[in-house]
């Protein structure tokens, strides 16, 4: 899974076979195929986040089969349930998987995409 973060919006959000932007068209993106994504916007204020999908799967199945954890982790003033952890990532501009460019882009068809 692959998101966006903008840090002028302080604004996270999945991307998909739709082109999404962020709130203040910093920076946007969609995916161009089953794995690959294209996004433009600013290096320093638009980032691709993965999450390790395998590790975030086993972390769903864990909180569904035994709920919550016990009350040990220290937030917001109290003791409270810590959350399952997985992996997550930002994924590096050279990463093969992610086609960067500068400027918004026209977005491609979702439809000629889901018949890849």
């Amino acid at each position: 899974m692959k998101l966006l973060c903008c840090v002028e919006c302080n604004q996270v959000f999945n991307l998909s076979f739709d082109y999404k932007e962020c709130a203040g068209k910093h920076g946007g993106g969609q995916y161009v195929d089953r794995v690959n994504a294209k996004v433009w916007g600013d290096l320093t204020k638009i980032f691709v986040l993965g999450f390790a999908n395998s590790s975030f799967i086993s972390a769903m199945r864990n909180q569904l089969e035994h709920g919550d954890q016990a009350a040990e982790f220290y937030y917001a003033g109290s003791m409270t349930p810590k959350g399952r952890e997985f992996t997550a990532f930002v994924i590096p501009e050279a990463a093969a998987s992610i086609e960067r460019v500068r400027d918004r882009f026209d977005p491609v068809d979702p439809l000629h995409l889901l018949h890849q």
